[in-house]
C-alpha cells in the first residue's frame, strides 16, 4: 500500500525526530563580572544528529568551549549564567527531550548524563587527568560509578579501553600515572576515559592541540573508527580547518559568541558565504601550492564585554557596507541547509 502525502509527511517528521540527538536553541551564556558583563555565548542555535560529527570552528575566545561546557552544565555560577535559550537532549529510546539548562548542575540527573551519556575530551589532558591516581584507576572509577561494576570488572574494562585506543602494553599502562605517559598517550587515555561508558555524544575540545602531525592523524582516525563502532555522535571543537575537513559532516563557524555560518563540510569549503569563513580558509596553507600567498585577517576580535552595533565582523571585513555598521545581519538560509549571517546574501 502506497503512502498518502499525509502519511509521508508524518513519516518524514518521525524520521527527523529520530535523527535528532541534541538541539541548542538561541543559547546565551554571560559572565557577570564586577566591571563588565562578558557575553561569551550570545545567541547560538545548533543541531546534532545521531551518528554524525559537528565541527565548531573559530578564533580563540569566540565561545566554542563555553558552548561545550554549557552542554555539560560545567559553567561555574557565579559568575557564569545561562541568560536565555535551551539545550534539549534526546536520550536513547526517549520520545521527549531533557532540557539540560533546567537541571541542577550538581543534581543526580545531570551527574548520570554527564560521563555516561554525554562525555567530553578536555583541551589539555595533563591538567584534566588527576596526577595522584593511575590512569587505570581514573577510567575504572568512571565505569564503576556509571555502570555499577565491581572494582575488578571496572579495571578489566579500563584495560580493554586502553587496548581499544591502541595503547601498547595496556596491562602495564593501566598502573602508570599521567606524567609517565607521552602527550599522545595521555590524549588517548582521555579518549578511553570519555568512551568507557559508551556515550551517545562525545564532545572533543581541541583534541589534537600540541600534538605532532603524525599523532594528530592517529587520534583523528581513532575517533572516526570509534564513532562508527559505538554509533556515537561527535562535537569537534577546534580552530584547525584541516581537522574539520577530515572529520565533520556539518560545520558551524563562530565569531564573537555567535554562529555566522553553518552548513555541510562541502558547502563550507567549496561555497563559503561569510567573509570571516573565507578569511579563515585563505589563512590556511595548502600543501604543494608554494605560490599561494597566505592572507591574514586584519584587525582584532572585539571584546565580548563591549556592546557592538551592527555586524561584529564589520571592522575586519573587506566587503563591509554602511548597513553592516547599522544593523546586525540575521543567520538566514542562503541555499538549502546552508546558512550565513551576512548582508551580502540578503
Amino acid at each position: 500500500m502506497s503512502n498518502s502525502p499525509t502519511n509521508g509527511s508524518v513519516n518524514a517528521h518521525a524520521d527527523e525526530a529520530y535523527r535528532r540527538l541534541l538541539e541548542i536553541d538561541d543559547l546565551a551564556v554571560h559572565f557577570l563580572l564586577e566591571r563588565a558583563t562578558v557575553r561569551a555565548v550570545n545567541g547560538v542555535t545548533l543541531n546534532l544528529d545521531r551518528n554524525s560529527t559537528l565541527g565548531i570552528v573559530g578564533e580563540s575566545g569566540c565561545g566554542k568551549s563555553v558552548t561545550a561546557h554549557s552542554i555539560m552544565r560545567l559553567v561555574k555560577s557565579p559568575p557564569g549564567k545561562v541568560v536565555h535559550g535551551a539545550i534539549r537532549y534526546w536520550p536513547q529510546d526517549a520520545d521527549t527531550p531533557v532540557e539540560l539548562t533546567a537541571l541542577d548542575p550538581t543534581g543526580p540527573q545531570i551527574r548520570h548524563i554527564r560521563g555516561s551519556e554525554i562525555s567530553m575530551i578536555f583541551q589539555e589532558p595533563m591538567t584534566s587527568l588527576n596526577p595522584l591516581h593511575t590512569v587505570g584507576r581514573q577510567i575504572a572509577e568512571s565505569v564503576a560509578l556509571h555502570q555499577n561494576l565491581s572494582r575488578k570488572d571496572a579495571l578489566d574494562r579500563a584495560r580493554e579501553m586502553l587496548a581499544l585506543v591502541r595503547i601498547a602494553s595496556p596491562e602495564q599502562r593501566v598502573r602508570e600515572f599521567p606524567h609517565q605517559l607521552s602527550g599522545g598517550m595521555r590524549q588517548r587515555v582521555m579518549i578511553a576515559l570519555a568512551l568507557s561508558c559508551n556515550p551517545q555524544i562525545l564532545i572533543a575540545d581541541e583534541p589534537t592541540t600540541a600534538l605532532d602531525v603524525t599523532v594528530q592523524a592517529q587520534i583523528l582516525d581513532l575517533m572516526n573508527r570509534l564513532r562508527e563502532e559505538f554509533e556515537s555522535s561527535i562535537i569537534l571543537i577546534t580552530h584547525n580547518l584541516g581537522v574539520v575537513s577530515q572529520m565533520c559532516d556539518q560545520i558551524a563557524v563562530m565569531y564573537l559568541g555567535k554562529v555566522v555560518e553553518y552548513g555541510t563540510a562541502r558547502d563550507i569549503f567549496k561555497r563559503s558565504k561569510h567573509p570571516y569563513t573565507e578569511g579563515l580558509l585563505n589563512s590556511v596553507p595548502v600543501l604543494g601550492r608554494r605560490q599561494r600567498q597566505l592572507v591574514p585577517i586584519e584587525g582584532m576580535v572585539p571584546s565580548a564585554a563591549d556592546t557592538v552595533v551592527g555586524c561584529a565582523f564589520a571592522d575586519r571585513c573587506p566587503a563591509v557596507m554602511q548597513r553592516c555598521r547599522e544593523a546586525e545581519p540575521p543567520l538566514r538560509e542562503t541555499e538549502a541547509g546552508h546558512l550565513a549571517a551576512c548582508w551580502l546574501h540578503e
